[in-house]
């Protein structure tokens, strides 16, 4: 069953954001700190904070932007 629902998962990330060239983003609370992550299907970011769920996810997609400018 565990299977099936990766290989759901899987599918539905590339179907729904990578396919589209969006990016895909998680934030955690973690109390007083929020935790982002974002990926695109090629580069993922983790460990991104912020006081609040938006800087957290400027955190990330910045980290991302970092890291496309490193490969030009």
């Amino acid at each position: 069953m565990y299977i099936i629902h990766e290989w759901l998962s899987r599918f539905w990330d590339w179907f729904w954001y990578f396919r589209r060239g969006k990016i895909r983003y998680h934030v955690f609370d973690f109390g007083d700190t929020y935790n982002a992550m974002a990926s695109d299907g090629k580069v993922a970011v983790f460990h991104c904070y912020g006081s609040t769920p938006e800087a957290a996810k400027e955190m990330a997609f910045y980290r991302m932007r970092r890291v496309y400018e490193k490969e030009e």
